[in-house]
């Protein structure tokens, strides 16, 4: 049973597997032809489905590639994404296939909605049109002529776009349109514009094609028309892409047509949505502006357009400096008319501009870099028969003495063949200033030669001749040269009025001239001539001639005349009456009137704790206190003395009289204490020597002589008690040879002196005058050894000299500390008040260089209390004074100090300070404030050019930083043809900043 069911199974799968194979070998053939049918309906979805189950089943080649066909093109079809990458697939694969030209058509057709035109084509000149079907035909066509117009093939595209236009009727007006468009852009309006027309009434088209018709009547010149079209176009399309172009059109064609008005306002409509305006455009509606008298727009419009690079460039700068003109910004007048000329493209502006340029430096200054007196040596250069020739003559002078920059201006003059009257009076005017400028300076050599030229000249200006005189007897004062000075002075005298801006000065100075002469007789009738002459009595001048009219009474030893012009000098300067006070008190001694000067001296003492002459009052009145028998209170004196000042000048002579006191009042102990402190500071000097004399007489009153042997006997060599005679013969023959000029002789002369007597009486005499001899002969190496031996010896006789000498060494060789030392030394011991001012000014200057931001202000503040400070040494006071006060964070109180030193811009720390202003003003943000300060500086000028550029630089940064590009630029650009100086910072710094504001 079981063998019959088992055949029957077998007999039934093999029926099952007959009827299978029948009915796969019909399916594929079923689904290919129902997957084709559903593709020719577009339903190609599910042609894609059959056809792919067919392709599962099928092993008919050919009927695969048509499936795949299918299968692409419902991508395409599609829309797909991946149907370019699926067409090129499908060609890759059957490249003989009979349906490559619509195949190349739709990958071309991908690439044209990519916009990839380049690929979009080449695909389609793949493709043969002839093969495609008449609705692809004339996708193709359409396709392929919008692909060659924006692939610039305008020729290609106006043709297939023609045949569009008259045979299709599903592209036929776009085709029209864009043969319009292109023919447009070839200017062949007259093909253009009836197709425009006509379109214009298809509401498709009306916006576009009004556009194109504004744009042809505004290109054919038809202004009437391109308004008429212009504002229909606003009022219907307001908000538009291209209502832009057309308010810039009508702008420009009411400009042109003379209604200013509407062409401002289209204008601004316009400016309202661009960033980029054209600057044909922005120079006519600066010209619109400037005509209405707005001219602060016409400003900003022409910031558009104003450049040196071309023609409309320079017009735009000539008319921006005329607007900078009429809002009477006279500064940026000059960069924009400076630009202006500076170009070439149009000779006739060029030459207005500079004129423009050289009758403002004229009249208002402010050539920063001599360029006034260049632009006008220029425009007479290149412009000889201007019509504004014999006006840039005439003013020539006026601008020759306006310049700051007087090497300049002299060398300017000295170029004109015949110089007139006028140009040889400001040409004296000039070496005056120049000297002037160069006494300023410090470059006394070359400013003497300045005056003397001056006064050669003779009297074409008498007043520049006149101050010649006075300076140069400045000079000639400063060198020591008195008898000069005193003739100067008296010549300026003699040849000035009383109204003479120097006449009272150069009387106070001839009074020194006599003093320092020592004809106190002549110093006398000198100062009380200036004191009557001298309307200031606040003047720091007045006191003092009235100090030195007393000192000249003291010298004649009138000394009631003496004390009542001290009490004079005392009353015209309060605050600063300490000499005044000290030296009544002195002649109150000497009329031997010792309570009163005891009173006196305790007065000036309690009014002037921190005077310089303190210690000398305490020694006078120590023997004032003597005089009256006050020996007690004469010696508490003396130890405070010797307490307070141990570098006083006075300190071995009181250490002498304070040994005298102690004897006197029966204390041998103290006495021998105060002698042998005399010796062991002091231990070659003559007061040391009267210590030990003194010291044998203590001595032998306490009947001691043994321990005076045994001190004199541990001095050793280090101390002389007296000259040998051979020590004594040798040294004066060394100093006689010396008082003779014999500089070279005398070196050796002492040289051998030092080597016999290393630690004689004369050795600190010796050691000053070999360096003084180094110090002539340049030698500053042994000079300083040499000082440093006499400041070592602590011998008070040449100590102030060896100390200036030494500490003025060491800051020539920039060693800063060693000199703040030396100078300070010198402060505590100076014998005169001279010296003392060295100390401080020279204290000062190294504590800046160090960078000692504190120690720099305390030494300013102790140079300026002083009563007689000159104004050059109170302006580099407050010059470092308000560096170290803007280091350590007071920048009010540091610019406070830069704006009084910024006043003279004649002196490099002036012209710096007005640097330091600007650059810490523009660091606060506080633009304005750095943009007024520069154009105040520009305006007053420097002949210290190089500050004046820092400062331009940073008023370019100003206006970087405020936005203003272009101000920035033009400042630059000026600095950078202006400049002469050769530094490569400056240089640096221009074209840094010029390569970031592109």
């Amino acid at each position: 049973m079981k063998r019959i069911l088992l055949t029957l199974a077998v007999a039934s799968v093999l029926q099952l597997a007959h009827a299978q194979k029948s009915a796969y070998t019909v399916m594929p053939d079923r689904l290919f032809s129902q997957g084709k049918e559903m593709f020719l309906d577009k339903n190609y979805v599910g042609s894609q489905n059959t056809l792919q189950e067919f392709k599962r089943l099928s092993k008919d080649s050919k009927l695969i590639q048509e499936a795949d066909y299918m299968l692409v093109s419902s991508s395409f079809y599609q829309g797909k994404s991946n149907a370019g990458v699926l067409l090129k697939d499908y060609l890759d694969e059957y490249p003989e296939t009979y349906h490559r030209n619509q195949i190349c058509f739709f990958i071309g057709t991908t690439h044209f909605d990519e916009k990839d035109w380049k690929k979009a084509l080449y695909w389609f000149s793949q493709a043969d049109m002839d093969y495609l079907t008449v609705d692809q035909q004339e996708d193709y066509s359409y396709r392929m002529a919008y692909s060659s117009l924006q692939n610039g093939e305008r020729a290609e595209a106006k043709r297939l776009f023609g045949l569009l236009s008259r045979s299709s009727k599903k592209y036929g007006e776009p085709a029209s349109y864009y043969l319009a468009y292109t023919n447009f852009q070839e200017g062949e309006y007259d093909q253009a514009l009836p197709i425009l027309r006509r379109l214009k009434n298809k509401p498709e088209y009306k916006e576009t094609a009004t556009f194109f018709l504004i744009q042809s009547a505004f290109l054919q010149g038809n202004l009437n028309e391109t308004i008429t079209e212009g504002q229909d176009y606003i009022s219907s399309y307001p908000d538009k892409e291209n209502s832009l172009e057309v308010y810039r059109l009508l702008g420009n064609s009411y400009y042109r047509l003379g209604n200013t008005s509407n062409a401002i306002r289209n204008y601004e409509k316009y400016l309202q949505g661009t960033t980029a305006p054209f600057r044909d455009d922005m120079y006519q509606l600066a010209e619109a502006y400037y005509q209405t008298g707005d001219y602060r727009n016409a400003v900003n419009a022409l910031k558009n357009v104003a450049s040196t690079t071309d023609k409309l460039g320079q017009a735009g700068q000539m008319l921006l400096g005329q607007s900078y003109l009429k809002l009477n910004d006279t500064q940026n007048a000059v960069m924009a008319f400076d630009a202006a000329a500076r170009s070439r493209f149009d000779s006739s502006i060029s030459e207005e501009a500079l004129y423009n340029y050289v009758m403002i430096r004229n009249r208002d200054g402010g050539s920063a870099f001599g360029e006034a007196i260049t632009a006008s040596q220029q425009f007479l250069t290149e412009y000889p028969g201007s019509k504004y020739t014999d006006e840039v003559n005439s003013v020539l002078a006026t601008t020759l003495l306006a310049s700051k920059n007087y090497s300049t201006a002299l060398a300017a003059i000295n170029n004109i063949k015949a110089p007139g009257k006028q140009i040889l009076d400001a040409k004296q005017v000039i070496l005056y200033q120049l000297g002037v400028q160069n006494f300023i300076d410090k470059k006394y050599d070359l400013a003497a030669s300045d005056f003397n030229a001056a006064i050669n000249m003779g009297s074409y200006n008498t007043e520049a001749r006149n101050e010649a005189y006075f300076w140069r007897g400045e000079i000639a004062y400063s060198s020591e040269d008195y008898l000069a000075a005193s003739r100067d002075f008296s010549t300026y005298l003699a040849q000035s009025s009383t109204s003479g801006k120097n006449y009272t000065l150069a009387l106070y100075n001839l009074g020194y001239t006599s003093f320092q002469t020592k004809n106190h007789s002549k110093a006398l009738t000198d100062f009380r001539k200036y004191v009557s002459a001298e309307a200031n009595r606040q003047s720091p001048n007045y006191s003092d001639a009235l100090n030195r009219i007393g000192d000249c009474y003291l010298f004649a030893r009138n000394f009631s005349e003496a004390e009542k012009s001290y009490s004079q000098a005392a009353a015209a300067s309060p605050g600063n009456a300490d000499y005044s006070d000290f030296q009544k008190a002195f002649v109150l001694g000497l009329q031997r009137n010792y309570n009163g000067k005891v009173s006196a001296l305790n007065t000036m003492m309690s009014k002037y704790p921190d005077s310089e002459y303190y210690d000398d009052a305490l020694y006078e009145k120590s023997r004032a206190l003597v005089m009256l028998n006050k020996e007690t209170e004469a010696t508490t004196v003396l130890e405070k003395l010797l307490k307070d000042y141990p570098k006083s000048n006075l300190a071995q002579k009181a250490g002498i009289q304070l040994g005298q006191l102690y004897f006197n009042t029966n204390n041998p102990q103290k006495s021998i204490a105060a002698y042998k402190q005399v010796v062991a500071n002091y231990p070659n000097s003559e007061e040391a020597r009267t210590a030990v004399e003194s010291l044998e007489g203590v001595y032998k009153d306490m009947n001691d002589i043994s321990s005076y042997a045994s001190y004199v006997n541990s001095l050793g060599k280090g101390t002389v008690l007296s000259a040998s005679r051979q020590d004594s013969l040798t040294y004066l023959a060394a100093e006689n040879v010396y008082m003779k000029g014999r500089k070279d002789e005398s070196k050796a002369a002492f040289n051998r002196y030092l080597q016999s007597y290393p630690n004689g009486v004369f050795s600190s005499d010796a050691h000053f005058y070999l360096g003084n001899i180094a110090f002539e002969a340049k030698d500053n190496n042994t000079a300083l050894e040499n000082f440093k031996a006499v400041i070592n010896s602590n011998n008070p006789k040449y100590m102030d000299n060896a100390l200036v000498l030494a500490s003025g060494i060491e800051f020539d060789k920039k060693n800063y500390d060693a000199a703040y030392a030396a100078y300070e030394h010198l402060g505590l011991v100076a014998s005169n008040a001279e010296n003392k001012n060295i100390a401080e000014l020279g204290m000062l200057r190294c504590a800046y260089l160090l960078k000692k931001d504190n120690e720099v202000v305390a030494a300013a503040n102790k140079i300026l209390k002083g009563s007689k400070v000159s104004a050059s040494v109170a302006n580099e006071a407050k010059f470092y004074r308000g560096q170290s006060l803007k280091n350590l964070g007071k920048t009010d109180e540091a610019i406070a100090d830069l704006l009084a030193v910024a006043k003279d811009t004649r002196t490099a720390t002036g012209a710096e300070a007005q640097f330091l202003i600007a650059e810490a003003y523009y660091k606060a943000k506080s633009y304005d404030k750095a943009e007024k300060q520069v154009q105040a500086f520009m305006k007053e000028g420097t002949p210290h050019e190089y500050w004046m550029a820092r400062a331009v630089v940073v008023l370019a940064d100003v206006y970087a930083a405020k936005g203003d590009k272009f101000s920035a630029r033009q400042y630059l650009e000026s600095l950078q043809a202006n400049y002469k100086g050769s530094e490569a910072d400056i240089a640096t710094m221009i074209s840094e900043r010029l390569s970031a504001l592109k």
